[in-house]
């Protein structure tokens, strides 16, 4: 387990017994094979996850699928701040499809947050469209971060487009979403990771294998952890749970154990601070 602290930049929180701010969750949780991941996950939850990992900070993710229900999210994830006993920043979201002056009035009414930080997208946002052009127009006028939803196959696409924000705070999101573990996928993934670590000064999370390989040990692991060190650097990587999604692989306790390897074999003191805390401390303010 690492003897460093870890500020998780990815989690998300959500009580679905009274919000009904999630109506693809429980289709999604089905076709995982883990309807348990429709339930509630707060912050009691969060902590039972953990099992007594040394986290200082955290960062909640916006998972709403209904109409604008990242409005009230955000002021939900505020409100329970203090129960996470820890700071914590909000990456909200918006609807892509919104009017460019109810899309920019949504930014700004969630922007009021003291916890907001920047957004990110899930579905819908595709790059050299008026939306996008709003989105990062906004972040960067306000130095807010873009959590990037990205795959391989619309990578140089994002690429060639934010290369026109020079100023924008960027952090690619789980490994730029590798869509399978078949060899084609894992080429298309290593070409797409390769050409943002070398093309952008993005940063990116480490996080969300949970999601595509079926479980968190070592053996599983070990290809998508020394590819992304090789790749990016500890300095640009970040550590991040995506809990309770990669939960459908393993537990955060496995997950730790695995990365913390990776970490062990090949990082300094130095490089182990950045990535598990100081490099996401310093971009989400925490």
């Amino acid at each position: 387990m690492p003897t460093h602290p870890i500020v998780d930049a990815h989690i998300h929180l959500w009580d679905t017994a009274a919000h009904s701010w999630y109506p693809k969750l429980g289709e999604f949780a089905a076709a995982a094979g883990k309807p348990e991941l429709a339930g509630n996950f707060l912050p009691a939850d969060y902590e039972r996850a953990i099992a007594g990992a040394n986290v200082t900070g955290l960062v909640h993710v916006s998972a709403t699928t209904a109409p604008r229900a990242y409005l009230d999210e955000t002021a939900w994830v505020e409100k329970l701040g203090p129960t996470l006993n820890r700071p914590v920043a909000v990456i909200g979201t918006v609807d892509p499809a919104l009017p460019r002056a109810e899309l920019l009035a949504d930014l700004e009414t969630q922007s009021r947050s003291t916890c907001f930080r920047g957004i990110r997208v899930f579905q819908g946002l595709s790059p050299n469209t008026p939306a996008a052009d709003a989105i990062a127009s906004w972040l960067q006028d306000r130095d807010a971060v873009f959590d990037l939803v990205a795959h391989p196959g619309n990578m140089l696409d994002w690429i060639d487009f934010l290369a026109g924000y020079p100023k924008l705070r960027v952090v690619l999101e789980h490994l730029g979403l590798p869509q399978g573990t078949d060899p084609d996928q894992r080429t298309a993934w290593h070409n797409a990771l390769s050409l943002a670590a070398k093309e952008t000064p993005w940063l990116c999370k480490l996080s969300g294998l949970g999601m595509i390989c079926p479980d968190l040990t070592w053996p599983t692991l070990e290809y998508w952890l020394e590819t992304s060190v090789q790749l990016w650097g500890w300095h640009r990587l970040v550590f991040a749970s995506n809990m309770p999604v990669d939960s459908r692989a393993g537990t955060y306790t496995e997950l730790l154990t695995t990365v913390d390897r990776a970490v062990t074999a090949d990082a300094t003191d130095h490089e182990a601070e950045l990535f598990y805390a100081a490099t996401a401390s310093t971009l989400y303010a925490l």
